[in-house]
């Protein structure tokens, strides 16, 4: 993997599990998607995003990473969610799906990551590079394998941000937001072995 090389000893893949069952908790929502169709407030770099059966698809090529920011907005505290599928992880240690957060531009922004073997992590871009705030370590709520769903869930309070897989807390980190409020994204990475392939959906982003 790229940027996110794991380190861990391989994991036994259990059986393909169902939908995540956790619920994204927030009433006052300040922004919902449900991928209908692809709007033109996401970024999103061409062959790699795109919007079909009320998903958001990212396949990037395989050993690359892509992301797809939105500009719908800037929000300062927030508590978001997305329903993540795997759809082909082809290795199931280097693949990763992602919940982009504190979004100021290209090079500076934060990611939850989770991947198809079951491990979360998170990580830090800054000054185009990646540092990673938070070690992978696996996770006992994370549902493992292609064809599975995870929820995650990001919240975010001054510098503080709390993590969730499948409403479990994950990790809370403190890190440095922008000062002029966050945009919000979606993250895939690919293994060197093929193109992995992620779904997500039932994006939402609400206040905390």
């Amino acid at each position: 993997m790229l940027h996110f090389r794991i380190g861990l000893a391989a994991l036994a893949l259990a059986s393909v599990a169902g939908p995540a069952g956790a619920v994204c908790p927030g009433l006052d929502v300040l922004y919902a998607d449900g991928f209908e169709q692809l709007r033109p407030t996401w970024a999103v770099p061409a062959g790699a995003v795109r919007a079909e059966n009320g998903q958001l698809i990212i396949s990037p090529a395989s050993g690359t990473y892509e992301w797809a920011a939105s500009s719908a907005a800037l929000y300062d505290d927030i508590d978001m969610c997305v329903t993540v599928t795997t759809v082909l992880s082809v290795e199931p240690l280097d693949a990763v799906a992602g919940l982009v957060f504190w979004y100021d531009d290209v090079n500076n922004f934060y990611v939850f990551e989770v991947s198809p073997a079951g491990t979360a992590s998170v990580w830090r871009r800054q000054r185009g590079k990646w540092l990673e705030q938070v070690g992978w370590r696996e996770v006992d709520t994370a549902n493992v394998g292609d064809g599975a769903s995870n929820e995650l869930r990001v919240t975010t309070v001054a510098d503080r941000a709390t993590f969730y897989l499948n409403g479990s807390e994950f990790e809370t980190l403190a890190g440095s937001p922008p000062e002029r409020g966050q945009q919000i994204g979606l993250l895939a990475v690919s293994p060197e072995q093929g193109a992995a392939r992620f779904a997500f959906d039932d994006l939402k982003v609400t206040a905390p």
